[in-house]
């Protein structure tokens, strides 16, 4: 007699985006930092707003609001409350950017980045419909820009951390990952991201590299979460490798 485990999609769909949303941030970032970094970027906000509200919207402006709404969310702010809010208006921003211009690579990015941790942050209540949502913004940047890194790392991210009953592939995150890498390697937590699925092949000497690469990266995109979180998070993983 076989005994069939009841799956709880519901959890499933919680945990399996809250891990790979955690895990894999697509942080928005500046190469380089003004001084005051991350206190600057109200300043940076306050003057795109301004040129919004002066010109109407328009779709450089609206993708650079919606970048500084991350940033915030990512680096500035500490309390939940105003992370959430500033990834949603961050996602508001990127969608009037598509309604304005529906074939902007960055903007099916940015909306599918800012509402996946918005609704992190939330509890995931409609797991699935918004699971769903951040692949077709992610499939369509995709479309338009084969070789845009950050949707590919996170397309990768997700791939590599749902359950496979929500459609997780570990050839599937391999295949993105190694296809944001080698669109832009100085994005480097899709190193920390395809290192993590090495480790869990035992595929270790593989996994060094993409480590040390991260370690050793010259400029690397993101500066602030490079120093704070894929750095060390590299040095961490590389002490738990077996003697090459």
């Amino acid at each position: 007699m076989t005994v069939r485990r009841h799956v709880r999609y519901p959890q499933l769909l919680l945990a399996g985006i809250a891990c790979c949303l955690f895990i894999s941030p697509v942080m928005a970032g500046q190469d380089v930092l003004p001084p005051d970094y991350p206190r600057s970027l109200e300043r940076e906000l306050a003057a795109v707003l301004s040129r919004l509200a002066s010109a109407g919207d328009e779709v450089k402006a609206l993708l650079e609001g919606a970048e500084l709404y991350m940033q915030m969310a990512d680096d500035l702010f500490t309390e939940e409350g105003q992370r959430q809010s500033a990834y949603e208006a961050g996602a508001a921003m990127a969608k009037r950017a598509l309604h304005i211009d529906s074939r902007q690579a960055h903007a099916h990015f940015l909306y599918a980045a800012t509402l996946g941790s918005a609704e992190r942050l939330k509890g995931l209540a409609n797991a699935g419909l918004v699971l769903n949502d951040i692949k077709r913004h992610l499939r369509e940047a995709l479309a338009i820009d084969p070789t845009h890194p950050q949707a590919l790392q996170m397309m990768g991210g997700l791939y590599a951390e749902l359950p496979w009953v929500l459609g997780g592939s570990e050839a599937e995150a391999e295949s993105y990952l190694r296809r944001a890498i080698e669109a832009d390697g100085r994005y480097t937590n899709a190193h920390v991201i395809l290192a993590r699925l090495l480790i869990k092949q035992h595929r270790f000497a593989e996994a060094r590299r993409h480590l040390q690469a991260v370690i050793d990266v010259q400029q690397p995109h993101y500066p602030y979460s490079w120093m704070r979180l894929f750095k060390p998070e590299a040095e961490r993983m590389l002490k738990t490798l077996p003697p090459s």
